[in-house]
């Protein structure tokens, strides 16, 4: 249960978040929860995670990938 219900979770929020923001919620959580490492290692973990896939699908190799509010605020 411990990786299916965030798992699930991250589904759901990733039609709401859009991608990015969905993994940065599930990379930190996960690492917060189950991994119980610091919140400032897991946040700051969480965000170059989730910058690299930016950087890799969206402006690299050009990839539509699902996109939330957040991404439409900041122009992308």
């Amino acid at each position: 249960m411990q990786v299916l219900v965030p798992t699930f979770l991250f589904c759901l929020f990733t039609q709401w978040l859009g991608l990015y923001v969905a993994s940065f919620l599930l990379i930190a959580g996960f690492m917060r929860w189950v991994g119980e490492i610091a919140w400032w290692k897991s946040l700051l973990t969480s965000f170059l995670f989730a910058a690299a896939m930016f950087v890799t699908f969206d402006v690299a190799f050009d990839v539509i990938m699902p996109k939330g509010p957040l991404e439409a605020l900041l122009g992308f």
